[in-house]
């Protein structure tokens, strides 16, 4: 049966669909230094791709190549038959293999470890090779620095904490290096990306003081900028390989569209008839939330035993344990997030589902669709079920540009930013302690300027040489503690299992180490249910929140923090409950520094450096079993872990004790306000919109454009007096999300009472309140849709952007101005605010194009409305979005 015969008694969710064509593929032959290397060829039954041998061609003439081909196209074959030959012809070199994951380090240690058998078979020789992660014991690691394996292992992260800092007990390695192999190239992106460039000057730096200079093997996905990526990456010269010639199956690429079922309940269909027929599927979601979601959904389904969840913020012995699971076929769905976006094996893989387009645009729904048809005669299936979002309705409606798209496979231009003023301090005090002195010569304006930092921090001295007469930076005062490459922070956030003894061991560790390994331990024995970054833990983990793991519901409670580490206690509760806690947060953004500036139809667009602050007031909790929820966070507040009101939006009143609550009482919502706000400031890059004052006009014409309608009806005086009752304003500290609901059904229940039953009345009415709001609605609006639409262009995560509008900016140079921010999540900036501002026009002009549309009347998850808005969709006023655009692009733009 084909693939897409297994989806027939879902046809009527299918919207759109297109077949790729198999290809037969395109073969070569290249001649090695050992014939050896063609026996071991011919052992494993491989012959090469024609792809395979430009690469090698190039390796073997002395170039740094990047292989951009797509998953499963042969790339890592490049580099493993290079080291087999290398190490016949000298034995003494080393090669240093780099991979963005432990787990993917496992699955390609484990393939290089099978094909080492059969090299032994042939050759009677073997490559000694070992892993080097964070997860190798202490022990483990001095064993490996005695062995002195020819090839290791590693991380960025690894290099970063271990290898570069004690890098005497790894010059064996780093002398000897013939082969720098970086894998995965693509991820090095945002502040992963900026960390990373720094890693490798660092690396690239003490390799140059040995006198080292390895060949460069970087492996990526399809990039339309592959040279220029890895060349700014490593600051080295590369030669690309791009078209890829390996043999590929016929897919089936499918656009589901929920209509006669909703969206989890057709993906609930979609897992159970996939599992049913035995086909392995990954189903990819944007968060870990949305995959707990499904998995509870699925509680009662044949499907359940068959299906799990898998996230990268799970211990490391769960995901190997689901990893060997799915690869022996005990399970056939798992519900991931990007976790798995990578070319981790699991085996062969028949089906990948996504979620909705993923939030960076097609970046990692080429990666994703990948994963799936990795054997030339199987079909495979490559399937998207359409949410109520923007970026998803957008190809939707340009089905063919998405088929383009995906057929071409590749990713746009990838940035990679080198002048985070934060990341680059940090890692030039790191080389700095790892090298001793660096000559100032060696340093371009930007790491002058940064090093001048170091020298006031009284963290270096800048001192002429006496022999040499030359200037140097020398260190004074080493860095200690290294900070993660995954984000610009420092902090690390663990959600920990609530046992009053972990609190009292983590309270005895002296020393980081003795911390580390501590954590490690509390890991591998399930008490570490997960790791969470800075952001995460101020959304969903601040005390009282709920959070769901692998199907178990938890409460966050109190946390305990040691330096950097922070662990957050958790209560497990009831997982059947249908409970959500949502973050109400505020925001505030300043100008510090204005770096470029222009104008386009009377707005003035600029890009530069700003203060932001995330200021978390509370959260709402919602669902079926608010009301024991909302029992469970009294207990809280009296053990005194809550500092702050529960409230009921029904009543309007605050429990004080757990004699006053009756779970009776309560209907599916409840707010939670804090006595004092937990507050997350960082500086980062944005770029900012300032509109011209007259748009402050559009309310007023929004408020006679719908009195009008009322007037027409014949009900102006029932219209304007509901005008003058109905304050969102007021309603929303008590309402929060629910006000435009309450609003509509105040309007509906005034008018129903006198006797009219007109839904075009009720809206006009509607339009009327919404207009009290100001022009700050509209903006708000514009700034949503702007981040929706952001990834169609630019290939930016929007997930990573962030805004905020004003309808009178208090800052300047703007003060009282209409401003809307777009800002870089990432705290220092990662270059995504460069990317916009190179794009904004694009981007204004198709805003007006998406909003206008949009079939929805009012606002909807596909124009608008935003999960991560921190004043849950109020305040949001499409039609006034919609008419601020129209005026903007009238031709005097007044």
């Amino acid at each position: 049966m084909s693939i897409f015969e297994v989806l027939k008694p879902l046809k009527t969710e299918i919207a759109k669909v297109h077949v790729f064509p198999p290809s037969e593929g395109e073969f070569g032959e290249f001649g090695f230094n050992n014939p050896e290397i063609n026996a071991l060829l011919e052992e494993l039954g491989f012959t090469l791709y024609r792809h395979q041998v430009e690469a090698l061609e190039k390796l073997y003439s002395g170039k740094n190549i990047v292989v951009t081909t797509p998953t499963a196209s042969g790339k890592s074959e490049i580099f493993r038959l290079a080291i087999f030959d290398s190490y016949l012809s000298d034995p003494g070199r080393t090669y240093l293999l780099v991979y963005p994951t432990r787990a993917l380090i496992n699955n390609q240690f484990e393939k290089f470890s099978l094909q080492n058998l059969v090299f032994y078979r042939i050759t009677g020789k073997s490559v000694s090779a070992r892993i080097l992660t964070g997860d190798v014991p202490w022990s483990e690691r001095r064993e490996l620095i005695r062995e002195k394996p020819r090839v290791v292992f590693t991380t960025p992260d690894m290099l970063h904490y271990n290898v570069l800092r004690r890098w005497r007990d790894y010059e064996w390695l780093l002398r000897n290096l013939r082969y720098l192999v970086v894998d995965e190239l693509h991820v090095y992106r945002g502040v992963f990306g900026s960390n990373a460039a720094w890693l490798f000057k660092r690396l690239l730096f003490r390799l140059k003081r040995l006198g080292v200079k390895p060949q460069i093997i970087a492996l990526s996905a399809t990039l339309r900028n592959p040279e220029e990526f890895a060349e700014k990456l490593f600051r080295a010269r590369f030669e690309a390989v791009t078209e890829a010639t390996n043999p590929f199956p016929r897919r089936y690429l499918v656009l589901f569209e929920p209509r006669n079922l909703e969206e989890r309940q057709l993906l609930k269909a979609l897992v159970e008839r996939l599992a049913e027929k035995g086909i392995k599927t990954l189903v990819f979601f944007d968060s870990r939330k949305g995959t707990e979601k499904l998995m509870r959904f699925l509680l009662n389904s044949p499907a359940f035993s068959r299906t799990s969840t898998y996230k990268g913020t799970l211990p490391k012995n769960i995901r190997w344990e689901i990893e060997r699971d799915f690869k022996d076929g005990k399970l056939l769905v798992l519900l991931t997030t990007n976790a798995l976006e990578l070319g981790i094996d699991i085996g062969d893989l028949d089906a990948v589902i996504n979620y909705g387009i993923p939030p960076d645009g097609l970046f990692s729904l080429i990666q994703r669709f990948g994963r799936a048809g990795r054997k030339a005669d199987r079909e495979a299936l490559n399937g998207i079920v359409l949410r109520k979002n923007g970026l998803d309705y957008y190809y939707r409606e340009h089905f063919d540009e998405l088929v383009e798209r995906l057929e071409k496979g590749i990713i746009e231009y990838m940035p990679v930013k080198t002048d985070n003023e934060r990341i680059a301090e940090k890692h030039l005090h790191y080389l700095l302690t790892e090298l001793g002195i660096l000559d100032w010569d060696e340093l371009d304006e930007f790491e002058r300027k940064i090093a001048e930092r170091l020298v006031i921090e009284r963290k270096a001295d800048l001192k002429k040489n006496p022999l040499t007469g030359k200037l140097e930076l020398r260190l004074r005062r080493p860095a200690f503690n290294y900070s993660s490459l995954r984000t610009a922070s420092d902090e690390s956030f663990f959600l920990v299992k609530d046992e009053p003894w972990i609190r009292g061991k983590l309270m005895e560790k002296a020393s980081t180490r003795d911390l580390l390994n501590f954590i490690n331990w509390l890991k591998m024995k399930g008490y570490v249910i997960e790791e969470v970054d800075t952001d995460e833990y101020h959304r969903s983990l601040l005390p009282g929140m709920a959070y769901f793991s692998r199907g178990e519901l938890y409460m966050a409670m109190d946390r305990l923090s040691i330096g950097n580490f922070h662990f957050v206690f958790a209560g497990q509760l009831n997982r059947l409950w249908d409970v959500e806690t949502f973050a109400s947060k505020r925001e505030d953004v300043e100008i510090l520094e204005i770096k470029e500036e222009k104008s386009y139809r009377g707005v003035t667009i600029g890009l530069g450096k700003l203060r932001v602050r995330h200021v978390y007031t509370g959260y709402a909790v919602k669902g079926l079993d608010t009301g024991n929820y909302v029992a469970e966070l009294v207990k809280l507040k009296e053990r005194g872990i809550l500092k702050g009101e529960i409230f009921s939006p029904a009543s309007g009143e605050k429990v004080e004790a757990e004699e006053d609550f009756s779970i009776l009482n309560w209907e599916k919502f409840a707010k939670v306000e804090f006595e004092e706000p937990h507050v997350r400031e960082f500086e980062t890059e944005g770029v900012w919109l300032v509109f011209p004052e007259w748009i402050r006009d559009v309310p007023a014409e929004e408020f006679r454009e719908f009195l009008g309608k009322a007037a027409e009806k014949g009900f102006e005086d029932i219209a304007f007096h509901l005008y003058e009752t109905l304050d969102r304003r007021k309603l929303f500290p008590l309402y929060l999300g629910s006000t435009s609901f309450i609003i509509r059904k105040m309007i509906g229940d005034a008018l129903q009472k006198a006797g009219i039953n007109d839904e075009e009345l009720a809206f006009a009415i509607k339009k009327m309140v919404d207009s009290k709001d100001g022009i700050g609605s509209a903006l708000h609006a514009i700034e949503h849709n702007l981040i929706k639409i952001a990834p169609i262009f630019t290939y930016v995560d929007s997930r990573e952007l962030g805004g905020y509008s004003y309808a009178s900016f208090p800052g300047e140079p703007y003060v009282g101005m209409p401003v809307v921010f777009i800002y870089d999540g990432n705290e220092g900036g990662a270059g995504l605010a460069e990317i916009i501002y190179g794009n904004i026009e694009k981007l204004m002009e198709k805003s007006l194009e998406h909003l206008k549309g949009c079939s929805c009347k009012d606002g909807c998850p596909v124009c608008v409305l935003s999960p991560k808005c921190g004043t849950f969709n109020e305040f949001l006023d499409k039609w006034s979005a919609i008419r601020v655009w129209e005026r903007i692009f009238e031709e005097d733009g007044k």
